[in-house]
C-alpha cells in the first residue's frame, strides 16, 4: 500500500497528456463540469474575494504586505503598459485590462499548484483530477480571445461615436503634437532614471492622465478655437450629432476608417483618384479585417500552447524514471530528471506571470488602435 501512491503517479505520467487534458468531474444542471472549468470559476471567485477586501476602502498610509505586491502590479500595468498607449482613455479601459490580466495570472498560477497528485497521495492511490490550469484549454483561452475582439472594435465604434457627438470626429492633429511633445521634450528636463519611461513634464498624467492627454489641453499650447474660446474652455471643435445619428453612423465610418485610404485626393485633387482610392480601400479593407480575427486568434493559441507546453515536458521528464531497468538506473536518470524539473517549474512560474502580460500588453495596444482618431 506504501507504493502504490507513487506508481499511480508514474502511470498517470505515461500519458502526458492527462495532465493537460479536461476531466470530467460532476454534472451541474445538464452542463458537464470538468476540472479546467471548475479552475477558471475558483479564480473568478479569488479574484471576487481577494481585490475588495484589499481595496475596498481608501487608505492613507503605505501599502505593506499582500496590498503592496498587488497595488504593485496594478501601477505598473497602468503606468507603463497601459498609459503610455491608451493616453487620456487610460481610465476607461484600466477596469478592463486589470481584470483580464489577474484572471489569466490567478489561474496560470493555480495551474501550478498539484492539487490532484497531493490528494491522489492521500486518497491511497485513488486518482484525482481536481486542479488543473484553467487558461490550459482552447475553450479558456477561446473565450478571452472572443471578449478581447468584442471589447476591441465596440470600444472603437463608441469612440467614433462619441466624437461624432462632440463635434470632435477628425480633430486629432494636436493630439499627436502633444503625444510627441511629452516623449521628446518633456522627458529630456524631467525624467530620472527611476522614472517611467513615459512620465511627462505635468505630473499630473499619472494620476490624471484622461484630463492630462486630452486633446488641446496640453500645458503651453492653449490656442483659441475659431469660436473664440480656448481650448480648455470647451472641447467642441464643432457642431455635434445627436446620439441617435451619431450611432447609426459610428459603425460605417469605424469601417471606413478601419483601413488606409492610400489615394484619396486632397483638396483641389482629381475627382478620379476616388475611385481609385474605393477599390485599393476596399482590398486593404479585407485584409484588415483578416488581420482583426489573426490577432485575437494569435492571443488564444499563444496562450493555450504556452500553459500545456511546461505540464507535457513534466510528464515526460517524470515518465522517464521507471523506464530505467533496475533501481540503480532509475536513481541516475531520477536525479537529473528531478533537478531539471524543479527548474522547468520556476520557468513555468514566471511563464505564468509572462504571458498574463503579454496577453493584456498586445490587448492595449489593439485597443488603443481601435480608439485612435481615424485610425
Amino acid at each position: 500500500m506504501t507504493t502504490m501512491p507513487v506508481t499511480t503517479l508514474f502511470l498517470a505520467a505515461a500519458d502526458p497528456l492527462t495532465h493537460v487534458l479536461p476531466h470530467y468531474l460532476f454534472d451541474l444542471g445538464g452542463i458537464k463540469v470538468n476540472n479546467q472549468m471548475l479552475m477558471a470559476v475558483v479564480a473568478a471567485v479569488l479574484m471576487l474575494l481577494i481585490f475588495p477586501m484589499l481595496f475596498g476602502k481608501a487608505r492613507s498610509d503605505a501599502p505593506s504586505g499582500a496590498r503592496n505586491f498587488f497595488e504593485s502590479i496594478l501601477e505598473f500595468l497602468r503606468v507603463e503598459v497601459i498609459r503610455p498607449a491608451l493616453k487620456e482613455h487610460t481610465d476607461r479601459f484600466v477596469p478592463f485590462l486589470w481584470t483580464l490580466f489577474f484572471f489569466i495570472l490567478f489561474c496560470n498560477l493555480l495551474g501550478q499548484i498539484p492539487i490532484g497528485e497531493i490528494i491522489t497521495i492521500f486518497q491511497g492511490g485513488h486518482e484525482s483530477h481536481l486542479g488543473g490550469t484553467a487558461t490550459g484549454t482552447i475553450a479558456t483561452t477561446g473565450a478571452l480571445a472572443i471578449v478581447t475582439f468584442f471589447f476591441i472594435h465596440f470600444s472603437g465604434i463608441i469612440q467614433v461615436a462619441k466624437s461624432l457627438i462632440d463635434g470632435t470626429y477628425g480633430h486629432h492633429g494636436h493630439h499627436e503634437e502633444h503625444s510627441s511633445h511629452d516623449a521628446a521634450q518633456d522627458m529630456e528636463h524631467v525624467r530620472g532614471e527611476a522614472l517611467a519611461a513615459d512620465v511627462p513634464g505635468d505630473f499630473s498624467a499619472l494620476a490624471n492622465p484622461t484630463q492630462h492627454y486630452a486633446d488641446d489641453e496640453h500645458v503651453g499650447h492653449h490656442h483659441r478655437a475659431d469660436n473664440g474660446t480656448l481650448p480648455g474652455e470647451s472641447h467642441v471643435h464643432g457642431k455635434g450629432m445627436n446620439p441617435a445619428a451619431a450611432a447609426l453612423l459610428a459603425v460605417p465610418l469605424y469601417f471606413w476608417n478601419f483601413a488606409p485610404h492610400p489615394f484619396k485626393p486632397g483638396p483641389g485633387g482629381n475627382p478620379i483618384m476616388y475611385v481609385l482610392d474605393f477599390f485599393m480601400w476596399f482590398a486593404l479593407l479585407i485584409l484588415e479585417l483578416i488581420g482583426a480575427v489573426i490577432k485575437p486568434f494569435a492571443l488564444m493559441i499563444r496562450l493555450f500552447a504556452n500553459m500545456i507546453a511546461g505540464h507535457i515536458v513534466l510528464a515526460v521528464l517524470v515518465g522517464l524514471i521507471p523506464v530505467g531497468a533496475g533501481i540503480a538506473a532509475q536513481i541516475g536518470v531520477g536525479i537529473p530528471v528531478t533537478v531539471l524539473s524543479l527548474l522547468i517549474r520556476v520557468l513555468e512560474l514566471f511563464v505564468a506571470f509572462l504571458q498574463a502580460y503579454i496577453f493584456t500588453f498586445l490587448a492595449t495596444l489593439f485597443i488603443a488602435s481601435a480608439v485612435a482618431p481615424e485610425h
